[in-house]
């Protein structure tokens, strides 16, 4: 008897994974300026954007903690979302402190 609990219980909690991130809302990377062409205007308003994409971005991380693939998967697009703002933020500074 307790080995068919067992193995019930830990088939249901395999299946409750996949089916809990279904809920999860997975936020979309913003669209990021150009840094040749940019205003001040702009680069803040990407600033906003990153600051609210990477706090969407922890809440689905919350949401998804039970599925280390995906967690893994989504730390690493989080990461080259960064870079390639900073990227982006840096290359403008250049060309804005040459102007």
């Amino acid at each position: 008897m307790n080995v068919k609990a067992i193995l019930a219980a830990s088939i249901i909690a395999t299946a409750v994974v996949p089916v809990a991130t279904l809920a999860c809302h997975k936020p979309t990377p913003p669209t990021l300026p150009d840094p040749d062409a940019a205003v001040t205007a702009q680069m803040v308003k990407a600033k906003h954007q990153m600051k609210a994409f990477m706090d969407a971005a922890n809440a689905y991380l919350d949401c998804i903690s039970g599925d280390t693939r995906q967690y893994n998967a989504w730390i690493d697009e989080m990461a080259k979302t960064a870079d390639q703002f900073n990227a982006i933020v840096r290359k403008y500074k250049r060309r804005m402190a040459t102007t």
